[in-house]
């Protein structure tokens, strides 16, 4: 993922799609964000952000968004973004309603039961039909939460903290 503080990763570049240089998507977020945007940046060749304009953008599957790019008009021009990731300018994104994050805000957020034990860190969200589910990293190995509010109490984005209140035996039976 970009840790670059102007730029929100929204996914990578999987593989091409068609002959006309479309390239497909995996989306680190919902897909939606990837429709809703032209003007995005390519991971250049040395790291950097290089702008490229979106033509058109649509859903295949899952999380999956095919995008055709200015200027790439077929698959070999396609396959030279293979592998690079996509970001987005953190300026213009869209104000999430109270108590919504996105990704990039809760992933490496410290989270500790509501007894105040700490159980690792945010490393990853999944997606679910019904909802999504963190993965949290410690020293009790990879716990599994549930991303509902009868678990999640709290998130402070000050302090840097998730607060959990887990099911009695979840944290073992998750550990893996």
């Amino acid at each position: 993922m970009c840790t670059d503080t102007f730029f929100f990763a929204l996914g990578r570049i999987v593989k091409t799609h068609g002959i006309r240089g479309e390239v497909q998507v995996y989306s680190y977020s919902d897909v939606e964000y990837c429709l809703d945007y032209q003007d995005l940046f390519v991971q250049g060749k040395y790291g950097d952000k290089v702008p490229q304009r979106v033509l058109k953008a649509r859903v295949k599957k899952g999380q999956s968004v095919i995008l055709a790019l200015e200027d790439v008009v077929d698959r070999t021009q396609a396959g030279s973004f293979v592998g690079k990731e996509i970001f987005l300018d953190r300026a213009k994104l869209s104000p999430l309603a109270e108590g919504e994050y996105y990704r990039h805000e809760i992933e490496g957020l410290s989270v500790v039961s509501a007894k105040g034990e700490e159980l690792g860190i945010l490393s990853d969200i999944l997606k679910t039909g019904a909802h999504d589910v963190y993965v949290v990293k410690g020293d009790k190995g990879e716990i599994l939460v549930p991303a509902v509010e009868q678990m999640v109490k709290n998130i402070d984005l000050k302090k840097g903290i998730m607060v959990v209140d887990l099911p009695p035996g979840l944290v073992e039976a998750n550990a893996l």
